[in-house]
């Protein structure tokens, strides 16, 4: 893990030591780019460190929630989140509804949005996870793709 890693440099700053599970945890994470559910962090974890303890990658999942580094998501419908990377404080997704593929993108076009809500609301957002939902191509088949083009 490199030293001038954001999210090292984000712990530091908010008075956290760097524990081996809060480290391992955060390796996992980068090492899935960001999308794992905490059952998988959980076993991968196991695998790199043994002595890790469930309570400590529990905790530190909830940490770096709380400091913004990931957001959980029902990328799966399912009741287990999967955890996302909030790489520079905003995720994007478009999510298929039949078979669970996502899809990220980058430019959200919510800059504007985001300036409004801090004034109006008078809040200093740090982030955010946007989220759509849909039916891929893949899953519509030949006929329905082509008349939605």
């Amino acid at each position: 893990m490199r030293q001038d890693c954001p999210y090292i440099q984000s712990l530091k700053k908010a008075g956290y030591r760097l524990t081996q599970a809060r480290l391992t945890v955060l390796d996992v994470l980068e090492s899935e780019h960001g999308h794992i559910t905490s059952a998988d962090v959980l076993e991968k974890v196991e695998r790199i460190n043994p002595a890790i303890g469930r309570a400590s990658v529990f905790r530190t999942l909830e940490l770096f929630t709380q400091l913004g580094f990931i957001r959980p998501t029902y990328i799966n419908t399912s009741l287990t989140p999967t955890y996302v990377m909030m790489h520079g404080g905003h995720h994007h997704h478009v999510i298929c509804t039949e078979c669970n593929r996502f899809f990220e993108f980058d430019d959200c076009g919510l800059e504007v949005i985001s300036r409004n809500l801090q004034r109006e609301l008078d809040v200093q957002i740090s982030g955010h996870l946007l989220e759509f939902y849909g039916v891929c191509a893949d899953c519509r088949g030949p006929d329905l793709a082509e008349q939605s083009s």
